[in-house]
């Protein structure tokens, strides 16, 4: 029998999570829980007690490659996550990514329901931010991790964007770098507070989501008892 190949979140606030939605399916890993509860987090790879599935600790960020690419046959991934991975890589009829997994198989699994993307700034930028969303002639500077994503929720609100990408501290953006509002995900709110910015708006939850690689789905009859599994063990 094949052996399934599952990506999960590695880092320690996800993956306690997302493990405990496949071993209340009954995909459990003895190994796994020992480097949960106090491993020195260098192990990557471990195997179920019945040798029937391996786990791979994956960024997240990367999860959806690994089952686009069928380097995993399933994983555990957040919206932004596989969202964007589908919008960057879809550039040409015969170069699709994003088209070999499908993310609709499980409902949202709730591991991120706190968080959420949010249009944010400064509160004296408020103003500009309503003009913008009522004039499609004004242009609006936003700074985000996630241009594809933004793009595409702005085009939804009828906005003129100027998109500024960046990797990280976000939340400086509006100070230091010369943009109108920044496009973020939300948890607590706390690192806005801190930099002195306000929610201009929420605009989407942020869903967890299980990807199940097409190819594996349509031929691996173990790939499908396990989706019915989860599915079973989430309703």
């Amino acid at each position: 029998m094949r052996n399934i190949v599952i990506a999960l979140p590695k880092g320690k606030r996800l993956l306690k999570q997302a493990y405990g939605v496949f071993k209340k399916a009954g995909y459990t890993s003895t190994a796994l829980e020992r480097e949960i509860e106090g491993g020195d987090w260098k192990h990557l790879e471990f195997p179920c007690d019945d040798k029937a599935a391996t786990f791979l600790l994956v960024r997240i960020a990367d999860i959806p490659q690994y089952v686009d690419k069928n380097w995993a046959d399933l994983g555990l991934s957040a919206f932004d996550c596989y969202r964007e991975y589908e919008l960057s890589h879809v550039t040409a009829k015969y170069n699709m990514r994003g088209d070999n997994f499908i993310s609709d198989l499980l409902p949202d699994l709730k591991l991120c329901q706190n968080s959420r993307f949010c249009v944010a700034g400064l509160p004296e930028g408020l103003d500009f931010y309503n003009k913008c969303k009522e004039n499609e002639e004004k242009i609006l500077t936003v700074a985000t991790q996630h241009p594809k994503i933004t793009a595409r929720y702005f085009t939804s609100k009828h906005m003129c964007v100027d998109i500024v990408t960046v990797t990280g501290s976000t939340e400086l953006m509006p100070k230091h770098g010369g943009v109108d509002a920044i496009f973020d995900i939300v948890e607590t709110g706390r690192a806005l507070t801190e930099n002195g910015l306000i929610i201009y708006e929420e605009a989407m939850p942020i869903q967890t989501k299980l990807l199940v690689s097409k190819a594996a789905y349509k031929y691996d009859e173990n790939v499908r008892i396990l989706t019915e599994a989860l599915k079973n063990a989430i309703e």
